[in-house]
């Protein structure tokens, strides 16, 4: 009796395995590549690591090479703001033009017919001077209302395209009112307006603007001394031009 039992018990597991793992050829097929597929996944889970890790970007080589750049580029903004002050120094210290025009002594005496007031004259005057274009005289009026008016004559070598030679031979014929100069009012004047003067470059504009913005205004014109970047070269050649509004 067990053993019928038994045998069919056989026969009905036998029946239950030929229905659900019995496959035909196309059930094999789909079997077989389903299983190559998953091996291909454990295989390449295997070589190809789960993270990939990037290696950071070194910038200190390009931080160094920029902090040189910097730092020569001041020093040589430093250096010509220098040379230009100590000019403009020793013009206001002797009350005159210090540097001696050489016209009289290469070409001897020449002869004054007519002199241009350089704070007050229109292009077409500039135009009678020797050397000195339409083009020439746009750009000297451009740069007179930029810096608000000449000092005194030797500042318009500061002009673009203005060299010694040229100088030299329009010395005689110019001459400078400074009581014309238009000043800057330090308390009201705007980033814009002030960084259009030429003696005004972007480090010294922010500079004074954040200085003025912390101690909400300027009590004297002294009081620029304070502001960083501007060193007593500076302040000579800056001063003239700035006053404090009522």
């Amino acid at each position: 009796m067990k053993r019928i039992l038994t045998n069919g018990k056989f026969k009905l597991f036998g029946a239950v395995v030929e229905d659900y793992l019995t496959f035909n050829r196309v059930e094999q097929r789909g079997i077989f590549i389903l299983l190559l597929l998953l091996f291909g996944l454990v295989m390449a889970n295997c070589w190809i690591p789960s993270e990939t890790f990037q290696q950071p970007v070194n910038f200190t080589g390009f931080e160094r090479e920029v902090a040189v750049f910097e730092s020569a580029w001041q020093k040589a903004k430093e250096e010509e703001t220098r040379i230009k002050t100590e000019r403009f120094t020793k013009y206001r210290k002797s009350g005159a033009t210090p540097f001696s025009d050489t016209l009289s002594k290469t070409h001897g005496s020449p002869k004054i017919s007519f002199v241009v007031e350089l704070n007050s004259a229109d292009t077409f005057e500039l135009q009678r001077l020797k050397g000195i274009g339409p083009a020439f005289a746009r750009r000297i009026v451009g740069y007179r209302d930029r810096l608000g008016g000449f000092l005194e004559k030797r500042q318009i070598l500061e002009v673009f395209g203005m060299d010694t030679v040229r100088y030299r031979y329009i010395a005689a014929y110019i001459k400078v009112n400074p009581d014309s100069i238009r000043k800057i009012d330090l308390n009201a004047v705007t980033f814009k307006e002030l960084l259009r003067h030429p003696y005004f470059p972007f480090e010294l504009t922010r500079a004074i603007l954040l200085y003025r913005q912390k101690n909400k205004r300027f009590s004297d014109t002294g009081e620029l001394r304070k502001v960083q970047g501007v060193n007593d070269s500076v302040f000579m050649r800056i001063e003239p031009y700035v006053q404090l509004g009522h």
